[in-house]
């Protein structure tokens, strides 16, 4: 329906040949560059739908169904269905249906994914047509994938005004942040707008189940109420955005969409909430424990922001296939009964071990078989980069290897402070170089830097075109060799 030439325009609205010549006077402009030099002449299907409809209506009934004049209509609401995903559907939605003149209209709202509207058609056995709310912003709305079953190969977009004056009323239109199946199943049309709690992806509500079964201004509880929080108002404030948005936007739905729900905002005790001192113990005592909410809990973090965590960037090390410098860390490495985080890795791979690492105190989890590429019995050690190293320590050395290692006076070695992005690389042109370059002069200022992040800028132009060279794997680079990289620039 995008683009069509002349003869699959006759094919989609069922046009004759006798019927095409005298279409031909008013008909709208094809696309300037709808086609490639020398090829036919293409025009929009949709835009060709609406002239039709409008200019020949009594031509327009081949077209697609909610596309072609809407007849008077009631508004017949039938009432919906919440789907879980399943094998032949890998998405959850809601599906109202409404009886309308030329059949019954399923109306899709995805809830997790996002389903084909042509797959969907099996499931709704009587639905004439059916209509899947997608993310894209379109000409009036979220953009809007329809269907009809008597022709399921052809799929076009109509309007929310195209869609309503076929209901006979307004479409419900739900932000994804409050699509929740006991609101989405219980609605019914003429209802007030009602509260809903959002639904976030990571979720809050682990965070907040957590906290309420801990004691009153433990660690724990502020950390997981103060993060819960920030998951919970980002996607309630953006939710509001949305709706505004729609009603106020000048090419917006208008009257042909209504909004059920609106955010349940509920502001937390201040008193619940944690200074990034407090966040940080209650992260970390967090991390040490054993239970499955635990385990939950931190994978919503992460999933969040891992910069809240008391560690930095994951990196991995092959047992077969490591420098000097990688095989002297391992083999200080301590076994462990596993820890929540260690378990946030545990559930993807076939683990083997867990360890800590007694320098920085971050786990370690040793998997099997973890590339397909690579024997099936091979070990994978995978481990986190300290945020920053202690304070007052002074570098030695650098280490290039996958992770970068660097040496302190004191001979200890460290994994480079590290975030999961920006990440340390060398050898190319390019971002990983220049955050290396970045990390380096900050720790020849003071050893105890954090880790870069996106919010740091400061250029370090004599160690970027160092860290540009293909310096091999292993090279070791002193305090000395990177001053004096570092006044080149």
């Amino acid at each position: 329906m995008e683009k069509l030439t002349a003869m699959e325009l006759k094919e989609v609205f069922g046009l004759s040949e006798e019927a095409w010549p005298r279409l031909a006077d008013d008909m709208i402009e094809p696309f300037d560059d709808g086609a490639v030099a020398d090829g036919p002449t293409r025009w929009s299907g949709h835009a060709f739908a609406r002239w039709l409809a409008s200019a020949h209506p009594e031509l327009a009934g081949a077209g697609p169904l909610l596309l072609r004049p809407a007849p008077p209509a009631e508004y017949r609401y039938l009432g919906g269905e919440y789907r879980d995903a399943d094998d032949d559907v890998r998405a959850e939605y809601f599906a109202g249906r409404w009886d309308t003149r030329e059949g019954v209209v399923a109306v899709v709202h995805p809830c997790a994914g996002m389903p084909d509207a042509s797959s969907l058609l099996d499931l709704h056995t009587d639905a004439a047509a059916l209509v899947v709310v997608r993310r894209p912003y379109a000409f009036d709305g979220p953009e809007l994938q329809a269907v009809d079953r008597g022709r399921p190969e052809l799929v076009y977009h109509p309007w929310w005004s195209e869609l309503a004056a076929h209901l006979g009323g307004p479409v419900p239109w739900w932000p994804r942040a409050l699509r929740r199946r006991a609101h989405l199943t219980a609605w019914t049309p003429g209802d007030p707008p009602a509260p809903v709690e959002v639904v976030t992806s990571p979720s809050w509500e682990p965070l907040y189940e957590l906290a309420g079964r801990e004691p009153e201004g433990s660690p724990v509880r502020r950390a997981c109420f103060t993060i819960g929080h920030r998951i919970r108002a980002g996607a309630a404030e953006h939710a509001s955005w949305e709706i505004e948005n729609l009603r106020s936007w000048s090419r917006g739905p208008g009257d042909s969409m209504v909004h059920p729900a609106v955010p349940s905002v509920s502001e937390p005790d201040p008193r619940e909430l944690a200074t990034d001192a407090v966040l940080g113990a209650g992260l970390a005592e967090l991390c040490g424990r054993t239970d499955d909410l635990a385990v939950e809990c931190l994978e919503q973090v992460s999933a969040w922001s891992g910069e809240d965590l008391p560690y930095g960037g994951t990196f991995e090390v092959i047992r077969t296939d490591v420098t000097r410098a990688a095989a002297e860390w391992i083999n200080r490495l301590r076994p462990v009964p596993p820890t929540a985080l260690h378990r946030v890795w545990d559930e993807s791979h076939d683990t083997v071990a867990t360890f800590v690492d007694p320098v920085t105190g971050s786990p370690v989890v040793a998997v099997k078989g973890k590339f397909s590429f690579r024997s099936v019995r091979e070990i994978t050690y995978m481990g986190r980069a300290p945020r920053r190293l202690p304070e007052g320590t002074v570098l030695k050395e650098v280490i290039l290897d996958d992770p970068v290692w660097v040496r302190t006076a004191d001979g200890v070695l460290y994994p480079a402070p590290a975030m999961d992005a920006p990440g340390l690389s060398w050898g190319y042109d390019g971002s990983g170089p220049l955050t290396l370059a970045q990390c380096v002069g900050r720790l020849l200022d003071d050893g105890g830097a954090h880790a870069v992040t996106f919010d740091d800028d400061k250029d370090e132009p004599g160690l970027g075109a160092y860290f540009r060279i293909e310096h091999e794997r292993g090279t070791r680079l002193t305090r000395r060799e990177l001053v004096r990289a570092r006044g080149s620039g």
